[in-house]
């Protein structure tokens, strides 16, 4: 088992080019890298197959998250420059009217007239995910999920969900609870609730470092009466005890052209990957 172990992280190491699989029409798409690190983009497609019947709009809404592909692409290129590592990534191609893979399955598509292409196509993208987590759980003692949004909330921040409601987060002193979406560095590493989500071991902390309002962080403890998106079905979904995931929405500002993703998308990268080795992600598994 030791020498299968050995042989696995000696092939993860080297540098392999990135092999992609595309998934069912060309509906999803999943790029295999070699970083214990996967970046999914579940509302920058633009397919609009007349065969998928449209989902209601009342089940979650049409707004795709535009340019979070091109964002996460260049997160991809950056990381790999910082990290000397490629991070897996998941794409859904689907409008969003057609498919939903941030949504319980009831909803992620039309109920109205049940379509397999839709069904399976959800279950393709998850399954890519999944994917990611049973091999690299076998490698790292810790594996990190960014699900990748965009929003243009008036108070034009980006936004950090880690499945902690605006009550919780608006709170003097975080309470203790293990229901975060990064529970298992929490636990793995001793921190407090408060440390690791809006203090100097919090993903904010190093992104605010790059002079960007950030919630939660330590300027920015909670969104007050702002608006804020706390992490949705595949931030919940996918966490586990050494899997953490986090939900990154980012303002406008940050995505509103292909030149504005390049400046804002390399300051992020930066931040995710001393995030990153803050935190020994890097650290193998104990064989």
């Amino acid at each position: 088992m030791k020498s299968k172990l050995f042989f696995f992280i000696f092939l993860l190491n080297s540098y392999i080019e990135s092999q992609t699989i595309i998934g069912n029409k060309g509906y999803t798409e999943f790029e295999i890298g070699n970083l214990n690190v996967l970046i999914s983009v579940p509302h920058d497609g633009d397919l609009n197959p007349a065969e998928i019947a449209d989902r209601n709009e009342e089940d979650g809404g049409f707004v795709i998250d535009y340019n979070t592909r091109r964002f996460a692409n260049e997160l991809n290129t950056e990381l790999f420059s910082l990290l000397n590592k490629k991070p897996f990534m998941v794409y859904n191609n689907l409008h969003r009217k057609k498919m939903d893979p941030n949504r319980i399955p009831q909803v992620s598509c039309s109920n109205r007239s049940i379509t397999l292409d839709c069904q399976k196509t959800y279950q393709e993208y998850h399954n890519y995910i999944n994917r990611f987590k049973r091999d690299m759980n076998l490698l790292y003692r810790q594996l990190l999920i960014i699900d990748l949004h965009g929003q243009s909330h008036r108070e034009n921040w980006t936004e950090i969900g880690y499945l902690l409601n605006e009550d919780e987060l608006n709170r003097p002193v975080l309470i203790e609870t293990d229901k975060s979406s990064i529970n298992a560095l929490k636990e793995s590493q001793g921190y407090s609730l408060e440390q690791i989500i809006r203090g100097n071991a919090s993903l904010g902390s190093f992104i605010e470092k790059y002079n960007y309002r950030v919630v939660p962080s330590p300027s920015i403890k909670g969104p007050g009466n702002g608006e804020y998106y706390t992490g949705g079905y595949s931030t919940f979904i996918h966490k586990s005890s050494q899997v953490n995931t986090i939900q990154i929405e980012l303002a406008y500002f940050l995505r509103s052209s292909n030149g504005q993703v390049k400046i804002h998308a390399k300051n992020i990268a930066k931040a995710i990957s001393e995030f990153y080795n803050y935190h020994k992600f890097s650290l193998y598994t104990k064989l």
